[in-house]
């Protein structure tokens, strides 16, 4: 009964829900395969509870100090207080998880060419103030890398639940839920090929109809036309 009703109810779902299910499925399944891969992602999770600010040692970022043209008033280019922090990326791997080393290669602060990630602020009169920027900057952009790499933790109840789907599912029902899917996307494909088929019908008899009262124009002034030449040569002459 369980399985008939699970069955049923993925059947039913909206089809984007029945693909993320049958992804989570395949991942699941395939977990045996994933294990390194899986013991990272813990790693990482485990990690990101405890990052905070001071989470990368300040002593591995190199900040200098240039003149500004920001906000500031008069002040402001005649001191050096815009600051550009740089981080050995090797050095700033250390402090990192695995699993973020290739997003901070992929990052926009990320200098191929010397293997840092150099970030630079301006925003504050203050050069103190602009160096702890680059530094939350930093902070910032590894938070955003994290929630995009790292996925969160399938729930036991989810994980209950796909446990008993496959396990009382042969695949042959897998490829039936898949099945479904198909069916219902062609159907849509169909029905979108009717409607272009409609418009196109209505479009060409709307030519038709168009085509249609210029000829009875086209007529009707070849009526008077012919109807005055008529008349001209019955005319007597004087």
């Amino acid at each position: 009964m369980l399985r008939g009703h699970t069955f049923r109810t993925i059947c039913s779902a909206p089809l984007q829900s029945q693909l993320e299910f049958l992804q989570i499925s395949r991942s699941y399944s395939s977990g045996s395969r994933n294990q390194n891969e899986a013991a990272d992602l813990a790693d990482a999770r485990s990690w990101f509870r405890n990052f905070s600010p001071t989470t990368i040692p300040e002593r591995i970022g190199q900040t200098e100090y240039v003149k500004s043209s920001g906000p500031g008033g008069q002040k402001t280019n005649k001191t050096s207080s815009k600051a550009e922090t740089v981080w050995d990326l090797d050095a700033l791997a250390d402090h990192v998880p695995k699993v973020l080393h290739q997003g901070l290669r992929d990052s926009r602060y990320y200098v191929k060419s010397s293997n840092q990630m150099a970030i630079k602020c301006d925003s504050h009169r203050s050069r103190t103030d602009n160096k702890k920027e680059t530094h939350k900057r930093l902070f910032d952009e590894i938070t955003k890398l994290y929630k995009a790499r790292v996925p969160g933790v399938t729930s036991p109840e989810q994980k209950r639940r796909i446990e008993e789907f496959i396990s009382s599912n042969p695949p042959i029902e897998i490829h039936a839920v898949r099945g479904h899917a198909d069916r219902q996307y062609n159907m849509k494909w169909r029905q979108s090929l009717k409607a272009q088929k409609r418009r196109g019908q209505k479009e060409a008899l709307n030519n038709a109809r168009a085509e249609a009262r210029k000829s009875a124009v086209r007529a009707n002034v070849e009526k008077q036309k012919a109807a005055l030449e008529g008349k001209s040569s019955k005319a007597p002459m004087k």
